[in-house]
């Protein structure tokens, strides 16, 4: 039997205080953030230094075939922001999730 792995801690900041709004993740011993954020707060996410940097970033929405089920675009990028800018034109797009590191 494998020895097993040491606990992590996770911590999460509600960036507004809400549940709902923008949320920031650290694990320990990780240099990466995750930043949660619907669509619709675009304009304070973008006040963010962290979403200026090299990152992942997953688009979740619903899928228009079937809306029991959900769809996910997975990107990388060197400015995070801008990406979500040029992506965020357009018809109603989804809610992201941002992942910097």
């Amino acid at each position: 039997m494998g020895r097993a792995s040491p606990g992590k801690t996770i911590r999460i900041f509600l960036a507004d205080g809400e549940p709902t709004g923008i949320l920031l993740a650290e694990i320990s011993n990780w240099t990466g953030k995750v930043i949660v954020a619907p669509r619709s707060q675009l304009d304070q996410l973008s006040k963010r230094e962290e979403v200026r940097r090299t990152g992942v970033y997953l688009l979740v929405g619903p899928d228009p075939d079937d809306s029991s089920r959900q769809l996910v675009y997975i990107g990388e990028t060197d400015n995070v922001l801008k990406r979500l800018l040029s992506r965020g034109r357009g018809p109603k797009r989804q809610p992201y999730l941002p992942l910097t590191a």
